[in-house]
């Protein structure tokens, strides 16, 4: 049985503007810092002119994420669940494939620090930055066990990586941009007709390209943690839910889960306008965010990688974008680089971590009927000491590059699957049981539908490439 309930008041857009930052933040440690800036250091401005569409379409799918969680003040995994089991388990089954190799974004971060301290002594570039890895894994858990609230944790960390992470960036981008490298890039970046120019197409890696693109932001499941930060964050109909408190704050009875429904009121329908707005500007500010972050890391591995053709790979993947911050700030300025790539990586995890978390209790929770008796907390707190039992296992299993890709070729699958459902629960399902006024314009649900040919069409292509045997090792 639903229930009858008013649409909480939106409040202060300034205080509720944080699930952007985790989003943006989380973003950052793959597509910017990996992917785009390995593409153009070794290509060049070749696929640039793919950037942007990439980056960009990922706010038509926030924005519905967030949607479903702002009507119904759930997670997106119950309205999967809900829709059918039998979709459901296998979905699910992909997801908990995908996120088994997470780990790669501890071990990357340990690179980088390795490449800082040069310790342990005496050891191979492999050992030292699973020291590392392994040190700062441990220092993470530490801050996500014993916070009070863990959403609060998670988005203050954020904010304070995107910020000093941006500032960092664009003062690189000044100091070594030239009136020359700035017009020779946006030309690039704005003409279609110079996609692969150069390239050599034999044997190459489509695997990272695609990787790429799907990473242009979050990418597949890594989208849908959008939905539970929101969720404690207290968007919509989620305000009348119980955030995940930490391990030293003083346990609260969690309420049991009611199935609200929003009230047909002129008061309501102004309140979820106001609603909508603050989904448009969070949803647009994470890509947003991310758009910008992907275009300086791009722009400066154009000027100073891609003349030597000195792109990362291996253990060592950070090392090579180091050179941002060496060839503005000396000596001084790479090894600060490292350190921020190592702090930018690792909240990665940290975030992943989190959010995997919530996204595995909840399938769990809503899946059976004995799982819901213990609550959502202790779910969270189960699934997050075995992911982390998880990363532990996986780092020395293969390098950070391998373990990242293999979470970006499952995303592109993800959106396949996915996205259609989204539309369903959000376009169908949650209008007939809400006042009209809720109801979706199809304008969004175009856009929608956009979003998943274009990944589907990515699908197909690696699909394949795969079948005739020119796809690059995965």
């Amino acid at each position: 049985m639903r229930i009858k309930k008013k649409l909480p008041r939106v409040g202060s857009l300034w205080f509720l503007l944080g699930p952007a930052f985790v989003w943006a933040a989380t973003a950052q440690g793959s597509g910017e810092l990996i992917w785009w800036p390995y593409l153009v250091a070794r290509y060049g401005g070749a696929f640039l002119a793919l950037l942007l569409p990439a980056a960009l379409i990922q706010f038509f799918v926030n924005k519905e994420i967030s949607r479903y969680t702002a009507i119904t003040g759930k997670g997106v995994w119950k309205g999967f669940v809900g829709f059918s089991k039998w979709y459901a388990w296998p979905l699910f089954a992909l997801c908990f494939v995908n996120f088994l190799w997470f780990g790669g974004y501890a071990s990357a971060g340990g690179s980088s620090l390795y490449e800082v301290f040069q310790f342990p002594v005496g050891v191979s570039e492999r050992v030292g930055s699973l020291f590392w890895a392994y040190a700062l894994v441990v220092v993470f858990t530490v801050g996500l066990l014993f916070s009070k609230v863990i959403y609060r944790f998670i988005e203050r960390v954020m904010k304070v990586v995107t910020g000093i992470t941006i500032f960092g960036l664009l003062v690189s981008v000044i100091l070594v941009g030239s009136k020359d490298s700035f017009l020779s890039f946006l030309g690039f970046l704005f003409d279609f007709s110079r996609i692969g120019e150069g390239v050599d197409w034999v044997g190459f890696d489509y695997s990272k390209l695609i990787t790429a693109l799907v990473f242009a932001g979050m990418g597949g499941f890594l989208n849908l943690m959008y939905s539970y930060w929101m969720k404690d964050k207290g968007v919509g109909m989620a305000k009348y839910g119980v955030p995940i408190s930490g391990l030293l704050a003083k346990k609260k009875k969690e309420k049991e889960e009611k199935h609200y429904r929003v009230e047909d009121s002129e008061e309501n329908k102004k309140r979820w306008k106001g609603w909508l707005r603050y989904l448009n500007v969070d949803s647009g500010l994470a890509v947003g965010i991310n758009a910008l972050t992907i275009l300086m890391t791009s722009f400066l591995a154009y000027v100073l990688l891609w003349p030597n053709r000195n792109y990362p790979d291996g253990w060592s993947i950070t090392v090579a974008q180091s050179a941002f911050f060496e060839s503005s700030f000396g000596a001084i300025g790479r090894i600060v680089f490292l350190i921020v790539a190592a702090a930018f990586l690792v909240d990665t995890w940290l975030a992943l971590a989190d959010g995997v978390s919530r996204q595995f209790a909840d399938f769990t929770m809503n899946i059976s009927k004995k799982a819901k008796k213990k609550g959502m907390r202790w779910w969270y707190y189960f699934w997050l000491v075995f992911l982390i039992g998880v990363t532990l296992v996986t780092m020395p299993l293969a390098q950070p590059g391998f373990m990242m890709k293999m979470v970006g070729v499952i995303s592109m699958f993800a959106f396949v699957f996915y996205i259609p459902i989204l539309g369903y629960l959000n376009y169908v399902k949650l209008p007939r049981e809400n006042p009209g006024f809720m109801r979706p314009k199809v304008i969004e649900g175009m856009l929608l539908g956009l979003a998943w040919l274009v990944y589907s069409s990515l699908a197909w292509c690696y699909i394949w490439i795969f079948i005739y045997g020119r796809i690059g090792d995965i």
